[in-house]
């Protein structure tokens, strides 16, 4: 690894588990999740908006006439700045007549994933290679243990009284606590010995 392209090599490969499959004007596109994004960038430089993020951001709406909005912004980073741009829809159908309201969130997510991009950020993605379900496959492998932490996370905690019931339950009721929440290693030894008991 070059000292050069250490960044990109830090934040080139994305997590299946932040993608999906998307239709933009068209095309088949894989998008990645936003907060992912933001997550990525927040591991490698701090806070959205202490040490990177958009020192100026403007929506113009010159091109309005023609259905379209531009976001004009300059993308900072503890490594440099640089100007970014994007542009998107202003209406939500084809035939113009329904304003989408998000636009301008939209705008901003777009312009902020045009600059994270040009850094590396999820460059497998755009380097075409989640076409190929080989390449998924690897990274599903590779993010599987990161994986299986974030979802212990979304698991809520198991409460003393929750605790105390389970002890006094049948066989079923102690494999779904254990599924379900998450708890301290004392209290799964606990559980899954009177479940294996």
């Amino acid at each position: 690894m070059s000292e050069k392209t250490k960044l990109w090599e830090d934040v080139c490969k994305t997590n299946p588990k932040y993608t999906k499959k998307a239709n933009v004007r068209g095309n088949s596109i894989t998008a990645i999740a936003p907060q992912y994004q933001i997550l990525q960038a927040t591991e490698q430089w701090g806070s959205y908006g202490s040490t990177w993020g958009f020192k100026q951001f403007a929506i113009n709406t010159d091109l309005m006439g023609k259905g379209m909005v531009y976001g004009q912004g300059i993308f900072f980073y503890p490594g440099g700045e640089f100007p970014i741009t994007a542009s998107i829809s202003l209406y939500r159908d084809n035939a113009m007549t329904k304003i989408d309201q998000d636009f301008a969130k939209k705008l901003e997510t777009d312009a902020l994933t045009k600059a994270l991009s040009k850094l590396g950020f999820n460059a497998d993605i755009f380097l075409g290679l989640f076409d190929d379900n080989k390449y998924v496959q690897a990274m599903e492998e590779e993010f599987k243990d990161e994986n299986k932490k974030i979802d212990s996370w979304r698991k809520p905690s198991l409460t003393l009284d929750q605790f105390n019931k389970t002890l006094q339950a049948d066989a079923k009721g102690i494999k779904a606590v254990l599924d379900r929440f998450r708890m301290t290693p004392e209290q799964r030894k606990q559980l899954e010995t009177k479940l294996n008991g």
